[in-house]
C-alpha cells in the first residue's frame, strides 16, 4: 500500500499533474490521501490481463517512477507489449537512472525501438542513434514500437519514416518550447 493524493482538495475532483508518490502532498495532514495497492507491471498484468492476450498499448506516466514500472515488467509484461509509450524527465527516481540503460535494455532483451516523441509530425530514434547529450533529464515523452510483431509493422514503418523525415527537416525540424507556445496561441507562426 502507498499513500496518495485523492484528488478531493481539487473541485473538478481530479488529480493534480506532477504529483505523485515522490512529492505526494500526503505528508500535509490537512490533504485526503487514500491508500492505494501498488503493484509491480508484472504482478498487474498477471492478475489483470489474460495470459494468452497481447498489449497493445502501455503508457506509463508516474512521474518519475517510469523507469522503475518497465523494470518491474520484465518478467511477463513487456515481452507482451506492442507499443509503449513512457516519460523521461528528473523528477523522484528517474534523476539518478539511465536513459540509455533503459533504451539498450527494451532493444536487446524485447525488441522495442524507441524515439523522442516530438511536434509537429517530428520524432528522433534514440534506439541506436544514442546521443550523450539525451542524457541530460528533461521532460520529454518516449514512443517505442517492438519489432517483433508483425501487427505492429506498419506502426513500426510509419515511425521511422517520420524519423527520417524528421532529419531531413534539418534546424526546421527542430522545435523548442517557445515555438510550440507560440504555435499553441497562434496556428500561424
Amino acid at each position: 500500500m502507498v499513500p496518495f493524493d485523492s484528488g478531493l482538495r481539487n473541485k473538478a475532483g481530479a488529480g493534480v499533474e506532477n504529483i505523485g508518490i515522490s512529492n505526494s502532498a500526503c505528508d500535509d495532514p490537512d490533504n485526503q490521501c487514500v491508500n492505494v495497492t501498488m503493484y509491480s507491471l508484472d504482478t498487474y498484468i498477471n492478475k489483470f490481463i489474460p495470459k494468452d492476450m497481447p498489449i497493445n498499448y502501455l503508457s506509463v506516466d508516474v512521474e518519475g517512477w517510469d523507469y522503475n514500472v518497465l523494470m518491474g515488467g520484465q518478467q511477463h509484461a513487456l515481452e507482451r507489449v506492442h507499443y509503449l509509450e513512457f516519460e523521461y524527465n528528473w523528477i523522484g527516481p528517474w534523476k539518478d537512472q539511465s536513459l540509455k540503460d533503459l533504451i539498450e535494455l527494451l532493444d536487446t532483451k524485447f525488441g522495442f525501438t524507441c524515439y523522442f516523441a516530438g511536434f509537429d509530425e517530428t520524432i528522433w530514434r534514440i534506439t541506436g542513434c544514442w546521443l550523450d547529450h539525451y542524457n541530460v533529464h528533461t521532460w520529454s515523452n518516449v514512443a517505442c514500437v517492438n519489432r517483433n510483431y508483425d501487427e505492429v509493422y506498419d506502426i513500426a514503418y510509419d515511425m521511422e519514416r517520420m524519423y527520417k523525415a524528421t532529419i531531413e527537416k534539418g534546424n526546421d525540424g527542430l522545435r523548442d518550447f517557445e515555438h510550440r507556445k507560440q504555435v499553441a496561441t497562434n496556428p500561424n507562426v
